[in-house]
């Protein structure tokens, strides 16, 4: 009697694959491999792989080595070629918390759209700079847009996405105090808003605000407060207060009827007649407070009357009078340098002046040929101090002699000039005269009119 048998199974596998793809980044999977067997199905086959030189991180060809064992432990052993391939386009995503398909962007803000749009590929990384558009972005007027995406990675896979841009203003208006929350206007004055407030909006410009309350300038207590308001044309409000203190910071206003008036030295003076008026912002009539000014006649010289008021709030005014005293001179018949030396009774009407003058220039420095303030020669240092007293005299020693009477040294009085040949000086009295000497020296007094040929009284 004869027993049945199994055949035995002598034939391997068979491992058809020669090339494999594996997208980049992905795991290798050995069931990707096409292997046959005589009599095992693909799933009982025993797959293994060395995958030791295999980076799925890096696109290129590899080689690795397959071992496939069927039930019978037949083996096959190959070396099969792993193409690491990028597959897969890059992505584009909405930046911020914008979602879906709606992006929204600032109006009047950037027009890059790389500011509200990423392109990112797995092989690649960030190809934002290299991503496409149907059109460009313009964010100066609102309204959406729809713009079309293409991005691209270096394999030549390519994504395209269409998206709505909605340029939109939630903005609000800039609401500027120019002068601070808290302002203090002047009593009955006009409030002009703008001169405190102004509104600017990102996409309106500028704005015309409106305003809860309202100030009255003739009420000077307590605070008085303004709500400003401002909406743009796309409803953003803005709000600020403003405080308004109203408070007298006018100086009242002096009017003279006047700006100079000349009198002769001695003359009485009254200086109210020039005053016009004085009036205040909210006093009124202030004409009878006004400090009214004196000035001496007695010496020669220009003076300077300074009115003053001040109001209620204690803001004060003033207002300023030239006031021009000429001296006396007496009548004579010549003037020449003929006339002889002798004596005069006709006493020198600005000596008083001209002393008080030279005193006042003590100590200044000798420089040829200057007439002061503050540094002189000896004609100058004469010149000046006749020049106060209202007197002009030429800028020369030898002019001078012709400029007035010519008396004897022992004729002079306070005031008169001495000369000589080349210098001149004012006599004081007591044989003493203040002169500026010569280089490297200033002036002073000094002792002894012996020296000097005549006197000259202007």
């Amino acid at each position: 009697m004869l027993v049945g048998y199994a055949a035995a199974d002598t034939e391997a596998p068979v491992i058809v694959s020669d090339q494999i793809e594996v997208t980049y980044g992905e795991k290798f999977d050995v069931d990707t491999l096409d292997i046959t067997d005589n009599r095992d199905e693909r799933s009982d086959i025993q797959v293994n792989a060395d995958l030791a030189s295999l980076n799925v991180q890096q696109l290129g060809d590899y080689k690795i080595t397959v071992t496939a064992t069927d039930s019978f432990n037949n083996e096959t052993t190959k070396e099969v070629t792993v193409k690491v391939v990028d597959q897969v386009g890059p992505k584009i995503e909405t930046l911020g918390s914008s979602e879906g398909y709606v992006v929204e962007v600032p109006v009047k803000g950037s027009n890059d759209l790389a500011s509200y749009v990423k392109a990112t590929d797995d092989v690649d990384g960030d190809v934002t700079p290299f991503m496409e558009s149907d059109k460009a972005l313009d964010t100066s007027k609102l309204g959406t847009q729809t713009i079309t995406l293409k991005a691209s990675d270096v394999s030549g896979n390519e994504t395209e996405r269409t998206i709505d841009f909605a340029v939109t203003d939630t903005e609000a208006p800039v609401i500027s105090l120019t002068n601070g929350a808290n302002v203090t206007v002047n009593y009955s004055s006009d409030f002009n808003l703008s001169n405190y407030v102004s509104v600017n909006d990102n996409y309106d410009g500028s704005i015309q605000p409106q305003v809860e309350g309202s100030v009255d300038t003739r009420k000077e207590d307590g605070t008085q407060t303004l709500t400003i308001n401002a909406t743009d044309s796309s409803g953003n409000k803005s709000t600020a207060q403003l405080n308004v203190n109203v408070k007298d910071t006018q100086a009242p206003t002096i009017s003279l009827s006047k700006s100079e008036v000349t009198v002769n030295a001695g003359e009485s003076l009254d200086l109210s007649k020039y005053l016009s008026s004085a009036t205040d912002n909210k006093d009124g009539d202030l004409k009878s407070k006004v400090s009214i000014p004196s000035v001496s006649t007695s010496r020669a010289g220009t003076y300077t009357a300074t009115y003053s008021v001040s109001d209620s709030e204690g803001n004060k005014a003033t207002a300023s009078l030239s006031v021009k005293v000429k001296a006396i001179q007496a009548a004579r018949t010549s003037r020449k340098s003929s006339v002889a030396v002798g004596t005069t009774s006709r006493p020198n009407y600005y000596g008083t002046s001209v002393i008080g003058a030279a005193y006042s220039r003590l100590g200044c420095p000798y420089v040829w040929g200057a007439e002061g303030p503050n540094t002189f020669d000896c004609s100058g240092l004469v010149k000046w101090c006749y020049a106060k007293a209202g007197k002009s005299l030429p800028h020369s020693s030898s002019a001078m002699k012709s400029s007035g009477t010519v008396i004897s040294v022992s004729s002079a009085q306070p005031g008169d000039i001495l000369w000589r040949p080349g210098h001149v000086a004012i006599y004081v009295g007591g044989n003493q005269y203040i002169h500026a000497p010569q280089t490297g020296d200033v002036v002073k007094v000094s002792s002894g009119v012996g020296s000097f040929s005549c006197a000259i009284r202007p």
